[in-house]
């Protein structure tokens, strides 16, 4: 299934390993902080879910998987989290992780926010005179991308709040609990 994956990462020194030993040492413990911090980026979810358009953004987009169905659109797009540090193209592992990551997994959804992106230099697409076409008909309404990336320029400042106040939380709860 098509991927179109926007990852904005706030920078807070231990995170990752301090959720991994959480998890070693308190699994439900891990698995609430990891709801709550999905839960904090709801407001993200929701602007994102707001910019996928109602109508159809071409006429004869239908058909192949599905098509492209504003509802199925909409659901595609959702929070993940990953605790694991990515490797590069070269395999060596990144120093940074994406705490959470803002997900299209509906193709069409993809197709529709990231279409252009590369500027027609898109793998496979030899600068092809239909797929300019459609992207010229996709930049009428917004450039890519057209979903995600706005919706965190929007909303990504609440998210982090939300997301340290849930660590904040957990913190607390250890606190107690070791008391």
């Amino acid at each position: 299934m098509a991927k179109a994956s926007l990852g904005v990462a706030a920078e807070a020194d231990g995170v990752a390993d301090a959720i991994r030993t959480l998890g070693r040492v308190d699994k439900e413990l891990k698995k609430e902080l990891v709801r709550s911090m999905k839960k904090a980026a709801d407001p993200l979810v929701n602007e994102a879910r707001s910019l996928v358009p109602t109508a159809k953004p071409l006429t004869n987009w239908y058909g192949w998987k599905g098509g492209y169905v504003p509802g199925k659109v909409k659901r595609g797009i959702k929070v993940s989290q990953r605790n694991t540090a990515q490797r590069t193209r070269s395999g060596q592992q990144q120093e940074k992780i994406k705490l959470l990551a803002l997900v299209q997994t509906n193709a069409a959804g993809a197709i529709y926010d990231m279409a252009g992106k590369a500027g027609g230099a898109g793998k496979g697409s030899e600068n092809a005179a239909r797929g300019q076409a459609m992207i010229r008909k996709l930049d009428e309404s917004r450039t890519a991308s057209r979903t995600l990336w706005p919706a965190a320029e929007r909303r990504l400042g609440d998210v982090q709040d939300a997301v340290i106040a849930a660590i904040a939380d957990v913190e607390d709860t250890i606190n107690r609990e070791m008391r």
